[in-house]
Formats: C-alpha cells, sequence, structure tokens
C-alpha cells in the first residue's frame, strides 16, 4: 500500500474515540493537546511541512472548525512513517472533506459530527443524505449527537447498502432514540453478513426485520429498535472499516491506517 494510501482513511473506531475528546470540554485542556500535538510535529517533521499544516490549521480555525483534527491526522501519518509530502497531501483532502462536512451540516456542530461527516464525505455518501441527517436532528446537542449516525450512513453505505435505505433506517432510528450502541450493532450485523457473501440490500432487509421484531417482543416497548439486533457486540467490538488509526485492529481483516 502507498505512503498517501496509509494516511487517506479513518474508521469508525477512530471517529469514536474524536467523539469523547472533541465533545464539551475545558478550553484548558484543548490547548494542552494544540501544544502537545504542535511539538510533536515540529519534532517529527521538516519546517516546511510544519507550516502548511500550521496555515491549514488556521483556515479551519477561521471557519469553525476544530484544528486538532487535523493536526492528530499528520500526526497518525507520522506514526506509521509516512513521508512528510504524503502527510501534507493526505491532511490537505482532509481538510477540504472537513470544510464540504462543515457545510453539509451547518453551523454549531461539534468536532466528532465533523469528523464523522468527512469519513461520510470519503465513503461516498451523497451530500443531500449527510444534510438528511442534520435535519433529522434538528434541534437536538450535544457530543455525538450526529456523529454516530453519520458513521453508521458511512457503515451501510460502503458495505453496499443503497443509500436511501440507510438513510432512512437510519433516521428512523433517531426519531426512536435508539441507542448509540445499538445503532452500531445494526452496522455491525449487516457488514457481517455482507462479508458473509450476502446481498447488501438484503442482509440489510433481514437484520431490520429481525430487530423490529425484536422490538415488538422487547416488554417495555422502548422503541428501541436496534438494540438486540442478532450476533450484535459491545460498541468497541464492532467491525472497523478500512482505515482505522494505530492501534486499532480491524475487525473486519481490512487494513488499518490513519489520516482521513
Amino acid at each position: 500500500m502507498s505512503g498517501l494510501r496509509q494516511i487517506t482513511r479513518i474508521g469508525t473506531m477512530a471517529v469514536m474515540t474524536s467523539i469523547v475528546s472533541l465533545g464539551p470540554g475545558s478550553g484548558l485542556v484543548a490547548g494542552q493537546e494544540r501544544d502537545r500535538t504542535q511539538t510533536r510535529l515540529e519534532e517529527s517533521l521538516p519546517a516546511g511541512a510544519v507550516n502548511r499544516i500550521r496555515e491549514m490549521s488556521r483556515e479551519l480555525a477561521e471557519a469553525g472548525i476544530p484544528p486538532q483534527l487535523i493536526r492528530r491526522k499528520a500526526l497518525e501519518g507520522v506514526a506509521k512513517g509516512v513521508p512528510p509530502d504524503r502527510i501534507v497531501t493526505a491532511v490537505e483532502a482532509y481538510s477540504g472533506r472537513l470544510q464540504e462536512a462543515n457545510g453539509l451540516l451547518g453551523p454549531d456542530q461539534n468536532g466528532a459530527s465533523l469528523a464523522a461527516a468527512a469519513e461520510a464525505v470519503r465513503r461516498g455518501v451523497p451530500p443531500e443524505a449527510i444534510r438528511g441527517l442534520a435535519r433529522e436532528q434538528g434541534g437536538r446537542q450535544g457530543a455525538g449527537s450526529l456523529a454516530v449516525p453519520l458513521l453508521v450512513l458511512g457503515d451501510l453505505t460502503e458495505a453496499g447498502v443503497p443509500t436511501d435505505q440507510a438513510l432512512e433506517a437510519v433516521q428512523e432510528a433517531m426519531r426512536r432514540g435508539s441507542p448509540e450502541q445499538a445503532m452500531m450493532n445494526f452496522s455491525a450485523a449487516v457488514r457481517r453478513r455482507v462479508r458473509q457473501g450476502e446481498d447488501p440490500a438484503a442482509a440489510f432487509e433481514q437484520v431490520r426485520v429481525r430487530a423490529t421484531e425484536r422490538m415488538r417482543q422487547a416488554p417495555n416497548g422502548s422503541g428501541q429498535s436496534m438494540r438486540g439486533t442478532p450476533g450484535s457486540r459491545p460498541m468497541d467490538a464492532s467491525p472497523v472499516p478500512p482505515g482505522s488509526e494505530p492501534p486499532t485492529r480491524s475487525g473486519s481483516g481490512q487494513r488499518s491506517s490513519g489520516p482521513n
């Protein structure tokens, strides 16, 4: 695999990590992370690459996008031993996707949601589908409130499920208030069937039907339509799509990589 491809992907678990670290928190903590990442970049990359990353960071900050997203991405490339020029190229592409994601989601989105939307763009989720989730979110706020739905939509789309079907299912889960883990488990079950050779649309429908049936049988009728999906796992054991950052290991046997 080329050095560039090593650092142009980010997976579910990598973005899930950002949900925690980019949620509401202390400005002091954010400042400390900025200082640490900047120092590590200066120690690891030539001045020209560091200056270009600093310039992109300023551009993102001016657009209201957390600049630590691309600094982390650059450090993923450093950890993989990717040449500096390819790190810069990958980070430039990622910066562009973050800016596109920012335009699709609208104002007041947190860094985790932006990272997830940028990943959805990379996976081929149509812009209108991303806007559809943003509209579904409505006035709901909170760290990760849109990040997990976007990740699941990207997972399903990448697995080959028609986007309109995937979007409808994710929107319905949002309306029902399905737990984030249940949504991830639903995606994991579909991807597992696809890996076993099932047609993506058929696999999706089978998982959806069984999940709906389990919801109907639930004693409390809570409406958590994706809970109890067949073969569900804890969130941290969900199959990791191509490109999770090191040392994350892909449960699907797909290769790991780094910055998006």
